[in-house]
């Protein structure tokens, strides 16, 4: 089985864009796994194949029957990004993927989360991608610098 977010991951990527409707009932299941419990979780981890609207519905009553709060801006890249290193790590995400996430998770909070230092260093890079400055490097060259990143965490 794939790596799930933990509840409070699963808050912070959703308040920032980066979970997919399709990722709920392999969630839920995980998190029955883990001893969470509730009727509409366990309909939610059996869900696959449903309408989307139908899953998202039992989300929101599954996170409503566990309590599970919002995530505050200033809490939410340190979840998402430990989410975002496991699932590399465990190859279940390319760097692309990460890069992309990192991204767009700025870009969610309108670029106001200054602590998100790892998500900058890799906007950084994005923004180097396909860039004209000079001097000019490859592609190769930032992809191997995203790469380095990465395993610098290890």
């Amino acid at each position: 089985m794939k790596l799930q977010p933990t509840p409070a991951q699963a808050m912070a990527l959703l308040a920032s864009g980066l979970l997919d409707v399709k990722a709920f009932p392999d969630i839920a299941a995980q998190w029955l796994v883990d001893g969470m419990d509730s009727e509409n979780l366990r309909m939610l981890a059996g869900a696959d194949n449903q309408d989307p609207n139908d899953i998202r519905d039992l989300w929101t009553a599954t996170l409503n029957d566990l309590a599970f709060q919002p995530v505050p801006l200033e809490n939410r890249w340190p979840l998402i990004w430990a989410y975002e290193l496991s699932t590399w790590k465990a190859g279940e995400r390319t760097k692309g993927q990460v890069l992309r996430d990192a991204v767009k998770y700025l870009q969610e909070v309108e670029y106001e989360d200054r602590d998100a230092e790892e998500a900058w260093e890799l906007w950084y890079l994005w923004d180097a991608l396909g860039s004209t400055y000079d001097p000019p490097r490859t592609d190769a060259e930032i992809w191997g610098d995203v790469e380095r990143y990465l395993h610098s965490f290890d």
